[in-house]
Formats: structure tokens, sequence, C-alpha cells
């Protein structure tokens, strides 16, 4: 048993969704420049990197994400689902995935789509795959305790097809019971066949945030 990080370094060349603005970073003070210690400055979104988002990102009165106890952060069962070869701008629907091998407790459910091969490609941030609004109902219809949907693509909301993403958000997020969305993760070290006992979702906590950046940690 060990622990492994699903999620990726945050950094100046981090894809941001659309070909955004990625991390920026400003030396405040250094030690080679005569300061007393070193600190430096972050300029970045909340929705870049491996990011949660809160039902505030697409509900106007939807909860903030420091709202959840620390408890509900701990997820297990755990399972990933493989949802084949996807292409660039298609869309994954309940057909693209195995759920009848989903345990009915699971917590936190992982989406391997494969297509964090490409991060370090224009397609990643422009050509994404993105999700359908009705797998929202399928997996709540399935799965009572389901808190989280986590998948290795840069959104939920393909940019070539960005009003049904739109749509797709609100279907998981704008709803009495929530599925929160981890979104450009890091699953190459992990598989359908992969034992995990637990996942750590580690979001930054910050008040009233609609999302933000996390550490995700998983025990294999």
């Amino acid at each position: 048993m060990g622990m492994i990080y699903l999620s990726h370094l945050l950094e100046e060349t981090t894809p941001a969704y659309g070909n955004g603005d990625s991390l920026v970073r400003e030396h405040a003070k250094q030690i080679a420049q005569g300061d007393g210690c070193n600190t430096q400055v972050w300029h970045l979104s909340n929705h870049i990197g491996t990011h949660v988002d809160a039902p505030r990102h697409f509900c106007a009165e939807g909860v903030f994400l420091d709202a959840y106890p620390a408890a509900f952060w701990a997820c297990s069962p755990v399972c990933c689902v493989e949802a084949g070869d996807i292409a660039k701008k298609e869309i994954v629907t309940a057909d693209h995935l195995d759920l009848d091998r989903v345990p009915g407790d699971v917590e936190l459910l992982l989406i391997k789509t494969g297509f964090v091969e490409r991060r370090d490609r224009i397609e990643y941030i422009m050509e994404n795959p993105g999700f359908d609004p009705g797998l929202a109902e399928v997996l709540r219809s399935r799965f009572s305790r389901l808190k989280m949907v986590g998948f290795d693509s840069i959104s939920l909301s393909s940019f070539a097809a960005r009003p049904l993403g739109r749509e797709a958000h609100k279907a998981f997020l704008d709803h009495k019971s929530p599925i929160l969305i981890i979104e450009d993760m890091d699953l190459s070290r992990v598989g359908q066949d992969t034992a995990i006992q637990e996942v750590i979702v580690s979001p930054l906590r910050v008040k009233n945030s609609d999302g933000g950046p996390c550490t995700v940690m998983a025990r294999i």
C-alpha cells in the first residue's frame, strides 16, 4: 500500500481552458538579491490546473467550496472507469462508461479519457472532449452516495461545445444533490484494476470561493 498524487503540479506552463492565462509568478523577495528570505506572489485563476468546481460556480445560490467539512474530502469507495478511445471534441455519455462495475456506494468516480496524454498540445485546451448533461442524472439515480466526479481532461465542457458544457455544469452542480467536479486530473498511474483504498481531495481553502486548485492523493 502506498500514496500517489492524482493532481498535476501548478506551473507557468499549466494549460488553461480556451488558452486562457496560466500561472504568473513574481519573486517578491530573494535571498540571492540580498533579501532576508524568499517569497513569491502568484497570479492565477481559481479554475486552473487540477481544481474543484463547487455548486456556486454555476448556481447563483449554490454552496461555496469552503462550506464543506473536512470529512467530505475523504472518499471511499473510489472507482476508476475507462471511457475508451475518446476523440477530440467528443461528448462522453453514460454509454461510454461501464457503470455496472462501479460499486453502488461509490463516493468518488474517476473517469479516464486518456486525453491527458495531449496535455502539452493546443488541442488539450481548444479541442477537449466534454461530458453530456444527462450523465449527471444517470449517476445520481445509480449512486446515491456519489460526492464527486473527476477526470483527466481540462473541463467538463468541451471548448468546441460551450453551450452544452454550461448545461452539463448546471446538471452536476445546480441541484439539491450536487456532484462536485474535479477537472484536469492526472490519472496516468491508475486504471480499472487499480485497488484504490481512499482518495483525499485537498482544495485551497479560500472563503466564498466557487472553486479552487486542489491536491489529490490516493492510497493504493
